[in-house]
């Protein structure tokens, strides 16, 4: 039925009633004639049945339109309550009381064919869209807060969820975005003034799709605050720190795309026109209904129909309405639907019985329209709440006891007095007992009680750390255990305990410091054996340098003396064979010195300090000049930062690299020679030494920096073939690396790093 029928319905029914209210009176008028005719149980019987039909038309009347038959009818029903119901006879003062009680009815009965219809339709509450309907499909949520940095943060924690987020910093803004793309809910987390507060609402306001949720976000948890936002219609009001879970919750619930069913009413009352009203006016509010007139026949609407809600009149033949609460709430899966009585019985003990034997809420007769559709509407939305969240409840336990009885860790719960209420099959494993044994064991009995660190972990919440406990058959073995305390549904304190066993993690442990131990000493053993190598080496080096000095000195000295004693009679061929004697001996001690240097590089110490390479690579060039005047060599030092090395090894590195340029651009007529630095990818620098000189081949790179591997004759440039391999040596001792690039007459590049942040 279509709201915009509700008037016509109600005029209608007031028609029909209004048609058959005549029966009514005249049936209620003989069965108090005969009231008056009989005595005793009959008399009782009588006088049930004529209140009975008093009772439906003080009931009915007011609910139809007809407020005067229904304050007649009720006046008749005091009457039989207090007197005939009891003794079965009518008194003096009763039979007068009762003749004028008929007379008033077909009065009013009377009067009411001149009289307007009086049925209220006005204060009809309009269906909850945001239940009935369905929601938004969208998942578009719009944001108001004046500060974007927390806006972004929650848009990016609600984006997990799957929504997408709009920031605005005022409403007007969020305003008029919705009108073109309407969001799923709007979140505020604005300051809550008046004109904000009308803004937000006026934002929200129902549309051709119905209204917009609106949902706060707020630091202030005080109570005039909250009621601000229930006066804005709010659907949420959450403080801060946000419950992320909560909120998406209530987001998901608002913008289920799914469609809720309607509230389901089941309607107990034995009035047949009265209770076709009521499910009149509830199917006009969207509701679906089911209408049962024998209390006796309740069981199989309440298990086929599976109502929200149940209304019931109290007065009814062969059970009335409180015992048929009562019967009801026996049963648990009933205990939780919502009974509302609708009932002109207006005893306040009788409708405190009423409320005690199980009913939420008590409406007196006559019930508008208005009130019962209110009333119908928040308490079987409740109800539906109710099931929703006793549905996250039961997943929530049902996850909880998957995780319980499959983890591999022990889980123990237990009382703050150390009472064992439950333990999971892998503690039981773990402690070699079954669950009964470690409830008789308690907690106590499951620690070490030397160890002393067990009281004070499970007495805090979110205790961590390792503890000794005894398995059934005594042995003791080491556990990690986290420990954390809640309140359980009764209030008492409990305590929950992860165990894990960690035997096997101190095993290894074990084995690593032993381990440890042993790599130790087998690096003081090496490092005794390396180092007495070294010094054997430092020892043989110095002999061994000892040694070959002396013949080359005695050859040398040799051949002065015999080129002294032939004198003039030396020809000029034994001058020449002489000469190539000096200069090889010259040139082997030349290569024993240049030996003896590069192993003395691996063993000296590195004494880092802050080195001006561009200052010291000028003072290495300015020697070269002056040491060769007769050369013109054009040089740049491009800018160089401060680095952190040793000032002798970097300058004998410098001294090699920038020699080895100065000597290959020697036959160069316009010679240069560039030194400087250059960013790479990643950070850092590269060094490099530039020159125009002869080149080399990269076919053959990998000779280069290998001592006394030459790329050019000792003919073309002298050197004994030890530099590069210097150099490379002295670039690794700082944990860098070098390298070269080049061709056949078109000049050399060198490059090295120096490691540990070398440049600043």
């Amino acid at each position: 039925m279509q709201p915009t029928s509700l008037t016509l319905y109600m005029q209608t029914q007031r028609a029909l009633y209004a048609q058959a209210l005549p029966d009514k009176i005249a049936a209620l008028e003989s069965a108090l004639q005969q009231l008056d005719s009989v005595r005793d149980a009959q008399g009782k019987d009588a006088a049930l049945s004529a209140l009975a039909l008093a009772h439906k038309l003080a009931g009915s009347g007011g609910t139809f339109g007809f407020p005067d038959v229904s304050e007649a009818a009720a006046g008749m029903e005091r009457i039989l309550l207090q007197g005939p119901t009891i003794t079965g006879h009518l008194g003096n003062n009763d039979r007068s009381a009762i003749k004028a009680g008929i007379q008033a009815l077909k009065a009013a009965l009377a009067g009411s064919a001149v009289m307007p219809p009086s049925v209220q339709t006005t204060d009809l509450v309009a269906p909850d869209n945001s239940q009935l309907q369905p929601a938004r499909p969208t998942r578009l949520l719009h944001i108001v807060d004046p500060d974007s940095q927390p806006a972004r943060q929650l848009a990016d924690m609600l984006k997990r969820g799957g929504y997408e987020s709009r920031i605005f910093s005022c409403p007007a803004d969020a305003a008029q975005a919705a009108t073109q793309d309407p969001p799923a809910a709007i979140l505020a987390t604005i300051a809550l003034s008046t004109n904000t507060l009308q803004e937000l609402t006026t934002t929200a306001a129902p549309g051709k799709d119905g209204a917009i949720p609106l949902i706060f976000v707020n630091g202030d948890t005080a109570f005039q605050t909250r009621l601000k936002t229930v006066r804005a219609g709010a659907t949420g009001y959450f403080p801060q720190p946000v419950d992320m879970h909560a909120l998406t919750a209530l987001l998901d619930h608002v913008t289920s795309p799914e469609p809720a069913r309607p509230y389901r009413v089941l309607l107990v009352e034995d009035d047949e026109a009265l209770a076709a009203f009521y499910a009149g006016v509830l199917q006009t509010a969207g509701m679906q209904t089911c209408v049962v007139t024998e209390p006796s026949q309740i069981m199989a609407p309440l298990i086929e129909f599976q109502p929200d809600l149940i209304t019931c009149d109290i007065h009814m033949p062969q059970c009335n309405g409180i015992e048929l609460a009562a019967l009801i709430r026996q049963q648990p899966e009933f205990v939780r639907i919502p009974i509302v009585f609708l009932s002109g019985e207006t005893s306040l003990d009788k409708q405190a019985q009423a409320l005690s034997k199980g009913g939420d809420d008590f409406i007196n007769k006559p019930v508008t329209p208005a009130a019962l559709v209110s009333a119908a509407q928040s308490r079987a939305r409740r109800y539906r709440d109710l099931l929703v969240a006793d549905d996250n409840l039961r997943i929530s336990e049902e996850r909880f006891r998957l995780v319980f009885e499959s983890s591999l860790d022990g889980f123990i719960q237990g009382l703050a007095d150390g009472t064992v209420l439950s333990a999971n099959p892998a503690a039981c494993a773990m402690l070699r007992m079954s669950e009964q044994q470690i409830r008789e064991a308690g907690i106590a009995g499951l620690v070490d009680p030397a160890d002393s660190r067990a009281v004070a972990m499970l007495r805090q919440t979110g205790g961590r750390g390792e503890l000794k406990c005894v398995r059934g058959d005594g042995t003791r073995f080491p556990v990690e255990i986290s420990s954390s305390q809640h309140l359980s549904r009764s209030g008492d304190l409990q305590i929950s305990v992860v165990l894990r066993d960690i035997t096997e993690r101190h095993l290894a442990e074990q084995q690593i410091m032993q381990l440890n131990a042993e790599l130790e000493s087998r690096v003081d053993k090496r490092t005794a054996e390396l180092s007495a190598a070294n010094q054997e080496l430092q020892t043989f080096s110095q002999a061994l340098a000892h040694d070959l000095r002396q013949p080359y000195i005695a050859i040398n000295g040799m051949t002065r003396l015999l080129e002294k004693e032939i004198g003039t009679g030396l020809s000029e061929r034994g001058s020449h064979y002489l000469l190539r004697i000096r200069a090889g001996v010259s040139q082997m001690n030349e290569r024993t010195d240049s030996l003896l240097a590069l192993a003395q590089l691996s063993r000296m110490q590195t004494r880092r300090e802050p080195v001006d390479l561009g200052t010291m690579a000028g003072m290495v060039l300015k020697t070269l000049q002056q040491q060769n005047p007769e050369r013109a060599v054009v040089t740049h030092i491009l800018e160089f930062p401060t680095v952190q090395a040793d000032r002798g090894l970097v300058l004998h590195l410098l001294n090699i690299l920038l020699s080895n340029a100065w000597k290959f651009t020697s036959r160069q007529s316009q010679a240069q020679i560039t030194v400087g630095a250059e960013p790479v990818t990643g950070g850092g620098l590269v060094f490099f030494v530039k020159d125009n000189g002869v080149g080399f081949d990269m076919a053959y790179v990998d000779k280069l920096f290998t001592a006394f591997q030459r790329l050019h004759s000792a003919g073309e440039f002298a050197g004994a073939g030890t530099g590069l391999a210097t150099a490379r040596r002295i670039v690794m001792r700082h944990g860098g690396r070098i390298w070269a690039t080049s061709a056949p007459g078109a000049g050399a590049s060198f490059y090295f790093t120096l490691a540990e942040g070398g440049s600043r």
